[in-house]
């Protein structure tokens, strides 16, 4: 009989030994370089000492496993492989990650008498998300009020999906996009407090965005701890628990138009910002007209480089993080 292991414990190579671990989430992990081909099945799992560490399926042995997964069960697992964790992408702070192979034994346990958390999140500050925008190599959680959410989510359009979420402390594509939409359609009321999972934070234009993958989950309110927690935070303060003080608008979209569209509106409407989506061919690129800098992620001035960081004589900082900012005009045309 194979003795009990701790996943703190994991050395590389094939492990005999079972652990006893819960399965917080799933996802399938896709190519979409290759038309959405299947590539595995990840997960993530935690055991009574709480180190997350990052699973996966390969997509030859999808069918095998996926009938016995269920996300917050617990199950004992053993015969699996243990491999360095990818230095991209990283899923949980563990050197090291499981992968199933044709011996693994993996059955739900309903007797455990093991104390194994319910979940888990990795949480940074908004410094520690600038640090690691635009490098690839931490998908991280976040949770905040929202502020308003706007969606490119309309009947007819072709082509991909995009749902802007603000919070006070980000963007969905495709099938995760609409996945939200509609559970954001079906929530009884409009949620004050969103926690979102495996996020890869992106730094464009001077502006953090929080970035959506295959493997994002997201809660509204109190549906997680953490979440409850942030919303009863936000309720003692003095918020309307049946009534959400954001801007959000489920039914709002951003409309298609079309280059004449535009004139005409540029025309005949007030000065006024919108948003729209307009598909077009560039004609012209102007580039005598762009620029481009390394500005600070901060006050957006340019930065002045040294031997081997940047200083932001604005905010007299060093060791500034940089921002490409640049800007292109060119022109375009359609159909009308």
């Amino acid at each position: 009989m194979s003795s009990y292991v701790l996943l703190a414990n994991f050395g590389a190579g094939r492990c005999s030994n079972t652990a006893e671990v819960r399965l917080l989430r799933f996802w399938e992990a896709r190519n979409v370089r290759k038309d959405g081909e299947l590539m595995s099945l990840d997960m993530l799992l935690l055991d009574e000492q709480s180190p997350l560490i990052h699973g996966s399926i390969n997509s030859s042995r999808v069918d095998t496993f996926r009938r016995w997964l269920s996300e917050g069960s617990v199950y004992s697992l053993s015969g699996f492989d243990v491999a360095r964790a990818n230095p991209k992408f990283r899923l949980s702070d563990s050197p090291v990650s499981i992968r199933f192979n044709d011996g693994t034994f993996f059955e739900t346990k309903t007797d455990s008498d093991k104390d194994i958390p319910t979940e888990l999140f990795r949480f940074r500050s908004h410094e520690q998300l600038l640090t690691l925008a635009n490098t690839n190599r931490e998908l991280l959680d976040i949770v905040g009020e929202v502020s308003s959410v706007r969606s490119t989510i309309t009947d007819g359009l072709r082509g991909p999906h995009h749902v802007m979420v603000t919070l006070c402390l980000e963007g969905m594509f495709d099938d995760r996009a609409v996945t939200f939409q509609t559970k954001f359609d079906e929530h009884i009321s409009e949620p004050k407090v969103i926690l979102f999972t495996s996020i890869n934070p992106k730094v464009v234009g001077g502006k953090l965005f929080l970035n959506a993958t295959s493997g994002t989950h997201f809660y509204f309110d109190c549906e997680t701890s953490a979440g409850k927690e942030h919303y009863e935070r936000l309720v003692g303060d003095g918020a309307n628990a049946s009534s959400s003080k954001s801007e959000v608008v489920s039914a709002q979209k951003i409309e298609p138009l079309t280059v004449a569209e535009l004139n005409q509106y540029v025309l005949a409407a007030d000065p006024q910002n919108i948003e729209f989506l307009c598909k077009a061919e560039v004609t012209n690129l102007q580039s005598e007209k762009g620029w481009c800098y390394i500005g600070c992620s901060k006050c957006a001035k340019k930065l002045q480089p040294d031997e081997i960081s940047f200083t932001c004589l604005s905010c007299d900082r060093k060791n500034a993080t940089g921002v490409l900012r640049y800007r292109v005009e060119f022109s375009v045309a359609d159909h009308t």
